[in-house]
């Protein structure tokens, strides 16, 4: 009876080292992927960067061309026709 205890709590300890050591370990790295890609610093960057964007934009005689445009106004008024018709 000792024997089976000693080897059953041998096995359930070797388990539980290799399962930390696979998929904890796969967990962690995906937690840092996590935290790293949303963390203040990633956020306060992307924020600056999209004014900086937007400021260049402003400065250019034309922010869009004529393809965009249109493509716009056709997204625009078929919106205007799906408002006014509710």
């Amino acid at each position: 009876m000792r024997l089976f205890i000693y080897k059953t709590l041998f096995f359930g300890l070797i388990f539980f080292i290799l399962f930390h050591l696979t998929f904890g370990f796969l967990i962690k790295n995906i937690e840092k992927k996590i935290f790293n890609n949303f963390s203040s610093e990633k956020i306060n960057y992307l924020k600056e960067k999209t004014r900086v964007e937007l400021r260049k934009s402003l400065e250019k005689d034309k922010i869009l061309k004529k393809e965009d445009a249109e493509l716009l106004n056709q997204v625009f008024r078929k919106l205007e026709k799906e408002i006014n018709s509710k």
